[in-house]
C-alpha cells in the first residue's frame, strides 16, 4: 500500500513525471527538426510508453487530489484546477484513439461520400478462392532507425507475416513523406520481397501472387473512410483582390445528400458545417479554381475536452481569489510587511526607447530612377499640405468592413489605420497618416516609387529584388517593370501567394503568413491609389451604404457620375494648384463641397456630427494607449528603485517621494479612464468586445487594482503599475491592431487573437520572475559583504520580492496555460485539429511544466526555499525563450522563421548563461535562511 502511495499519490513521484514528461516532448521538436514530424510520432507521440505516461500523470492527479484531501480542506479551486487536466488528458486520448481526420477532395458538380484518413495505413486486400478480405495496419514511419512495422496477420484460417527491411525518402524535404519501403512477406514458409513506394496521400498499388493462389493487393497510404452521406461541390468561388489579383477570400457551396435530405450549405473560413458528429473545414483548393479541398474531422473527446478546459478557467480565476488559496495567503504576507522590497525591471524602461520608435531608417525611400525629382515633390507635399490634410482627415468615410454597411469615422481614423498597415508605424518619414493617403490617392504614379512597405522576412526581400537590409519597398518593387516606369507588369508573389492560400492554414510556414501580410499591405496600397478602399460617397437611393469614387460608375446614374465627376476634378485640380502656388483657399472649399454632398445624402442615423467627428480625431491624435505605457513602466520602475534605496537609508524623503509617485500613478489611471470612456463613446459599444480592446481593458483593471486596493503597499503598487505597461504594451503590438479592412481570407478569429494575447502577456509576467530571480540571487551575494544588521535587512528585503515572485509566477503560468488551450479552441474551431504537436505549441506546454513543477517545489524541499524558489525561476525562463526564440529561430514549423541553416546562437547569450551560473555559485553560500511561513 505505501508503494502504491509513493507511484501514484506522492509528489515526490508526479513532479520527476513532470519532468520526465517535458523532456521527451522537447526532444521531440528536435528529433522533427532533424528528421520529419513522422519520426518524431514513431518515436515519441505515438508510443506505448507515451501514452502510459499520460495514463500515470492522470493516476498521480486523482491520487494526490485523494491524498492531499482538497475538497475536505475546501481547496474548491485548486480541486477544480487539477480535475481540468485529468478531464483534458481523457478528452485527448479519446480524440487520439477514437477520433478520425483527413481531407475530401471535391470537383465542381461532383459528389463525394468518402474522405482521406490524415494518418498512413498498408491497406491490403487478400483474395483467396472463396473469400475477401480488407485489412489497413496502421504504420508509423522512422526515418531514425528506418524501421516501419513487424506484424502478423490474420485473414480466415490464414495468416502471413510482414517485416520492412527499410525506408529511404525519395527527396530530402520533410514535409514530403514520398518513400520507398523494402520490405519482406512472408507465407506459409515462403518469403516475397516486396518494394512499395508510398506516404501520406499516396497509395501505389503492388500485387503479390502467392503460390496456393491467394493475391495480394497492397497499398501504402492514406485510406478512404466512407462518410455514410455525401456532399455534391455546387460552386467554388474564389475573390481576388483587383490589381495583385491575389486570392481575397474562398468558398464552397456544397449540397449534403443523405437520403431524402438535400441541405445547401456553404463552407468558408471559420464557417464550418457539421453533420452527424463529423465537421468539415474550407482547408484549400485546386489550382484551376474547379476543385475544393475540405478537412473533415470526427471528434468524440471534443466534448470532455471542452469541459476540461472550461474547468481550467474557472479553476485558474478561483486560485487567484479563493480566501484560504496560495495567492490570496502570499498577498496577506506581503501587507504584513513593513519592509518594502526590491524589484529591479529598469531593462524594460531601458527598451521602451525601442517602444515607440518609428523604425523608418532608409537608406533610400525612392527608387533611384526617379530620387531627385520625387524627393523634391515630397518635401513641397510635406511642407505645405499639414494644414489641408487636416480637413481631408475630417472628412467622413466608411469603414471597409464585411458587411456592406460598416461604421462611418472620420478619414483621420482610417487612414491612420492603413499607413499602420502598410509602414507599420505612423506618421511615416515625417508626413501625417493624413498627407500619406492624400498624397497616394492624387499622386499615385510618384507614391508609388516610395518605399514604404514593411518587409520584415530577408528572403522576402531577396525574393522581390530588393537588398536584404532594406526593411520598405515601394509597391512597384513588387511588380515587373515594362517598358514605362509607372506600368504595372506581372505581380512577383502571384504565385507564391496563390500556393500560400491553397495550403491548409495549419499547413502554412511562417513564410507562407509572412507572404500573406505583405500581399494585403500591397493590397491595402492598391486600394488606396486606385480609391477603392475610400468609401467617400453615399448612394442617394440608400444613404447607409456609401461606396468609393470608381464604384460611383457602377451605382450611380448619367447624372450623378457626372455631378461627382465635376466636384472630384474640381478637387483635384485644387490641390494641383495648392502645391504649385501654396495658395490652398480654393482646394479647401473644394474639399468642402465633397463633405456638404456627404451630409446631404447620407443616412442621417450614421452621419457623425460634428462634436463626435472632433473627438474621434482628438482620440486618434492623442494616442491615449500608446502614450501611455512609457509613464506607467516609468512610475512603476521608479518605485522599485526607491525601495530598494529606503532599504539601505530609511530617509522621511524617500516616503515622500514614493507618495508622490502613487499620485502620479493615480493620475495615470484617470487617463486611462477617459481613454477608455472616449473609445466607448466613439465606437458605441463598451471596450471590451474584441482582443484589442479586452488588453486595454486588463491594463486598465492593473492600475486600478494598484491604485485602489495596493495604495498602503508600494511594492504591490510598483509591480501592478509596471504590469499595466507591459499589457498596454502588448496591445499595441501589430498583431492585436483594431482591424478596420477586411482583405485578408485567413484566419481573423477573436480566439487566435485572446490566444495571442493572453500567452504573449504570460511571458511578461514570467520575465518578471526571471529577473525577480537574479535580484534575489545577487542580494544573497551581496550579503557576503555585508554587516548583520543590513544582512537582516536583506533578508526581509529577499522574502518579500520572493513571495512577490511567486505570486507573478502563478499569474503567469495561469496565463500560459489558459492562452495555450484557448490557441486549442481557435485550431479546432478554424480546420479541427486542437492540438498537433507543433514545435511552438509543444515548447508552451514543456514551459507549462517547468513552471507547474518549480511552483511545486515547495512541497519537496523544506530548507533553503527562497534560493531553490530563485534559481528556479530563473534557469526555467529559458523554456520561455526556447518557446519563442527558439522554435522561431532554430526549429522548423508552422510558427518558425527558420529555413535552411538555423542561425549562428549570439555570442551575448553566452555571456549570459556564465553570469547566471557564476550568480547562482556565488550565492549558494548564504543560501540559508529561515524558511517563509506563509
Amino acid at each position: 500500500m505505501k508503494l502504491l502511495k509513493i507511484l501514484f499519490a506522492s509528489l515526490y513521484i508526479a513532479i520527476p513525471l513532470m519532468g520526465i514528461y517535458a523532456i521527451l516532448i522537447g526532444v521531440a521538436t528536435f528529433i522533427e527538426n532533424d528528421y520529419g514530424s513522422n519520426t518524431a510520432r514513431s518515436l515519441i507521440y505515438n508510443t506505448w510508453f507515451f501514452n502510459i505516461l499520460h495514463v500515470w500523470i492522470l493516476v498521480c492527479l486523482v491520487g494526490v487530489i485523494i491524498r492531499y484531501k482538497l475538497l475536505q480542506q475546501k481547496k474548491y479551486a485548486s480541486f477544480i484546477l487539477h480535475l481540468s487536466f485529468i478531464v483534458i488528458i481523457i478528452g485527448a486520448g479519446i480524440t487520439r484513439f477514437f477520433g478520425n481526420e483527413g481531407l475530401m477532395h471535391i470537383r465542381e458538380g461532383e459528389s463525394v461520400s468518402t474522405y482521406t484518413s490524415s494518418d498512413n495505413y498498408l491497406n491490403i486486400i487478400i483474395s483467396t478462392k472463396d473469400n475477401k478480405y480488407n485489412i489497413h495496419i496502421p504504420t508509423d514511419i522512422n526515418y531514425a532507425s528506418n524501421k516501419a512495422l513487424d506484424e502478423k496477420i490474420v485473414f480466415g484460417d490464414n495468416s502471413f507475416y510482414i517485416k520492412s527491411n527499410s525506408i529511404v525518402k525519395i527527396n530530402n524535404d520533410k514535409s514530403d513523406s514520398t518513400s520507398l519501403l523494402n520490405a519482406s512477406v512472408f507465407y506459409k514458409d515462403k518469403e516475397y520481397p516486396l518494394n512499395i513506394v508510398g506516404g501520406k496521400d499516396i497509395g501505389k498499388d503492388e500485387v503479390i501472387s502467392f503460390d496456393d493462389g491467394t493475391n495480394m493487393i497492397i497499398n501504402w497510404g492514406s485510406r478512404d473512410i466512407d462518410l455514410g452521406f455525401s456532399l455534391r461541390l455546387d460552386d467554388f468561388i474564389l475573390d481576388r483582390y483587383p490589381g495583385s489579383m491575389s486570392p481575397s477570400s474562398y468558398k464552397s457551396k456544397v449540397t449534403l445528400q443523405d437520403g431524402d435530405t438535400q441541405m445547401p450549405y456553404e463552407i468558408f473560413m471559420n464557417n464550418t458545417l457539421d453533420y452527424k458528429g463529423y465537421r468539415f473545414f474550407q482547408s484549400f483548393y485546386d489550382k484551376d479554381e474547379k476543385g475544393t479541398i475540405l478537412s473533415v474531422n470526427n471528434d468524440p473527446g471534443k466534448i470532455p475536452t471542452y469541459i476540461g478546459y472550461f474547468l481550467l478557467i474557472i479553476g485558474s480565476i478561483g486560485v487567484l481569489f479563493t480566501k484560504n488559496g496560495r495567492f490570496k495567503k502570499l498577498s496577506k504576507y506581503l501587507k504584513s510587511q513593513n519592509i518594502y522590497s526590491f524589484i529591479l525591471i529598469c531593462f524594460l524602461s531601458l527598451c521602451n526607447t525601442n517602444l515607440m520608435a518609428n523604425d523608418s531608417e532608409n537608406n533610400s525611400i525612392l527608387d533611384n530612377s526617379s530620387q531627385t525629382k520625387i524627393k523634391e515633390f515630397l518635401k513641397t507635399f510635406k511642407d505645405t499640405s499639414k494644414e489641408h490634410s487636416k480637413l481631408f482627415g475630417a472628412l467622413q468615410v466608411q469603414s471597409s468592413e464585411a458587411s456592406s454597411y460598416g461604421r462611418v469615422q472620420p478619414m483621420d481614423t482610417l487612414t491612420s489605420d492603413l499607413v499602420h498597415k502598410m509602414t507599420k508605424s505612423n506618421n511615416f518619414l515625417g508626413f501625417t497618416n493624413n498627407q500619406i493617403v492624400l498624397g497616394m490617392l492624387l499622386y499615385p504614379n510618384d507614391w508609388k516609387h516610395v518605399k514604404m512597405i514593411r518587409i520584415s522576412t530577408p528572403k522576402l526581400r531577396e525574393l522581390i529584388g530588393i537588398p536584404k537590409n532594406e526593411k520598405y519597398a515601394s509597391f512597384m518593387d513588387f511588380f515587373i517593370q515594362g517598358k514605362d516606369r509607372d506600368n504595372i507588369g506581372e505581380y512577383k508573389l502571384k504565385n507564391y501567394i496563390e500556393e500560400a492560400n491553397r495550403k491548409k492554414p495549419s499547413n502554412r510556414s511562417k513564410f507562407d503568413d509572412d507572404i500573406i501580410e505583405v500581399d494585403e499591405r500591397v493590397n491595402i496600397a492598391y486600394g488606396i491609389y486606385t480609391s477603392q478602399l475610400l468609401k467617400l460617397l453615399p448612394i442617394p437611393s440608400n444613404g447607409q451604404m456609401w461606396i468609393s469614387p470608381v464604384e460611383m460608375i457602377t451605382f450611380g446614374g448619367e447624372e450623378l457620375s457626372k455631378k461627382i465627376d465635376s466636384i472630384l476634378s474640381n478637387y483635384y485640380d485644387s490641390v494641383d494648384f495648392a502645391l504649385k502656388n501654396n495658395e490652398w483657399r480654393a482646394a479647401n472649399e473644394a474639399l468642402a463641397k465633397i463633405s456638404s454632398y456627404q451630409k446631404e445624402f447620407s443616412d442621417k442615423s450614421i452621419y457623425l456630427g460634428n462634436t463626435r467627428l472632433k473627438i474621434e480625431i482628438f482620440f486618434n491624435n492623442a494616442s491615449f494607449f500608446k502614450q501611455l505605457i512609457f509613464p506607467y513602466i516609468v512610475v512603476g520602475s521608479l518605485m522599485f528603485m526607491l525601495i530598494f534605496a529606503y532599504i539601505f537609508n530609511a530617509k522621511p524623503l524617500i516616503k515622500k517621494l514614493l507618495k508622490g509617485l502613487y499620485y502620479i500613478s493615480l493620475v495615470i489611471v484617470a487617463i486611462h479612464l477617459l481613454a477608455l470612456i472616449l473609445r466607448w463613446y466613439i465606437s458605441g459599444h463598451a471596450p471590451w468586445s474584441n482582443a484589442y480592446e479586452s488588453m486595454l481593458y486588463i491594463a486598465f483593471t492593473l492600475g486600478i487594482v494598484g491604485v485602489v486596493f495596493f495604495r498602503k503597499s508600494y511594492l504591490a503598487l510598483s509591480s501592478s503599475t509596471f504590469l499595466a505597461g507591459i499589457s498596454l504594451f502588448v496591445a499595441n503590438l501589430g498583431f492585436m491592431n483594431p482591424q478596420i479592412t477586411n482583405l485578408m481570407p485567413v484566419l481573423k478569429s477573436y480566439w487566435l487573437n485572446i490566444h495571442v494575447s493572453v500567452i504573449t502577456a504570460s511571458y511578461g509576467f514570467l520575465g518578471l520572475c526571471f529577473f525577480l530571480g537574479i535580484i534575489t540571487l545577487l542580494l544573497m551575494a551581496i550579503k557576503i559583504f555585508l554587516t548583520s544588521l543590513k544582512d537582516n535587512k536583506i533578508d526581509f528585503t529577499i522574502n518579500s520580492v520572493t513571495v512577490i515572485n511567486e505570486m507573478s509566477m502563478i499569474f503567469g503560468l495561469l496565463l500560459l496555460t489558459v492562452g495555450n488551450f484557448l490557441g486549442a479552441i481557435w485550431a479546432n474551431e478554424s480546420w479541427g485539429r486542437y492540438w498537433g504537436w507543433d514545435p511552438k505549441e509543444t515548447w508552451a506546454l514543456a514551459s507549462i511544466g517547468v513552471y507547474a513543477i518549480i511552483l511545486h517545489l515547495r512541497f519537496i524541499f523544506k530548507k533553503n526555499m527562497q534560493y531553490i524558489f530563485a534559481v528556479a525561476s530563473v534557469v526555467g525562463f529559458f523554456s520561455i525563450l526556447m518557446t519563442y526564440f527558439g522554435v522561431n529561430y532554430y526549429l522548423s514549423g508552422l510558427h518558425s522563421y527558420a529555413a535552411g541553416d538555423p542561425l549562428p546562437i549570439p555570442k551575448f547569450l553566452y555571456f549570459g548563461i556564465a553570469f547566471v551560473i557564476l550568480l547562482i555559485v556565488c550565492s549558494f553560500f548564504k543560501r540559508n535562511m529561515e524558511s517563509l511561513k506563509i
